[in-house]
């Protein structure tokens, strides 16, 4: 069974060891290896990943560009690599880096907003989502956190009003360490989901559920590497007790829904 991980951050070299502790100690959880892109491409080989969206989130308007171009040479030389850049709401000349994102070869956005301290639906980066809305890149959202209110399903809700057609990916089933509040809030139809940092987090009837309720043709599989060794991930999300065509659906068939080139 193929399978597309479509929650993973690397980072250069030299900046992987710092980077893995940082966002571990932002979880208050220890990462399991280095952010560098010989771990990842070692530990999804490991667990039978096929294909991999590589990111990480700019947290200041100052890092967009060196993160974009990181990304996008770490993509390009790694045919099992789909790059998504990044970009800081409301930067000055957002739209000519929208532009290079495009021409770079990544295919979506990460955006974090709780390490950008920006809430999802702020005023200032409206125009921004509305010009990666008119380009037609899917953002890969990070939702939830029970200690801010950067990225609550609510503002995802608010966003979307203002900018309907925005292609978005909640990560976390919607909300991380915010699942019942992500259960309570569905999303509109067209928004998809991803599995990253969920199942050894939450029990299994809870996550089964959150699964019928949105349905598992929104789903598209994460590992949130380097937080968690993929095939552990794999191996709990095999572990739900999910048919093979339902397992197959969002291990990769909806991931090339979003993207029908990579089927």
């Amino acid at each position: 069974m193929k399978i597309t991980d479509v929650h993973a951050h690397v980072f250069p070299d030299k900046l992987a060891d710092k980077a893995a502790h940082s966002i571990g100690d932002f979880y208050g959880a220890a990462s399991y290896c280095a952010a560098s892109v010989e771990n990842l491409l070692r530990e999804e080989q490991k667990a039978g990943i096929g294909r991999c969206v590589i990111s990480n989130s700019a947290v200041t308007p100052h890092q967009v560009h060196d993160v974009n171009t990181f990304l996008a040479s770490a993509a390009a030389s790694h045919p099992s690599f789909v790059g998504f850049g990044s970009i800081y709401p409301g930067m000055d000349g957002f739209e000519e880096e929208l532009d290079r994102i495009m021409s770079l070869g990544l295919r979506g956005l990460k955006i974090h907003p709780d390490f950008q301290k920006l809430p999802i639906d702020d005023p200032s980066g409206i125009e921004t989502y509305r010009a990666v809305a008119r380009r037609g890149l899917p953002v890969l959202f990070h939702m939830g956190d029970d200690r801010y209110d950067y990225s609550t399903p609510q503002r995802l809700m608010n966003l979307l009003r203002q900018v309907p057609d925005l292609r978005v990916i909640a990560a976390h089933f919607g909300g991380w360490r915010a699942w019942e509040l992500s259960y309570e809030n569905p999303l509109p139809e067209n928004v998809l989901y991803d599995t990253s940092s969920t199942t050894p987090m939450i029990p299994r009837d809870f996550v089964l559920r959150m699964l019928d309720r949105f349905g598992p043709e929104r789903f598209l599989f994460g590992s949130d590497f380097p937080m968690w060794e993929p095939v552990k991930m794999v191996e709990q999300f095999r572990g739900l007790g999910l048919d093979e065509n339902t397992l197959s659906r969002i291990f990769s068939g909806n991931f090339e829904a979003l993207f029908p080139e990579k089927a």
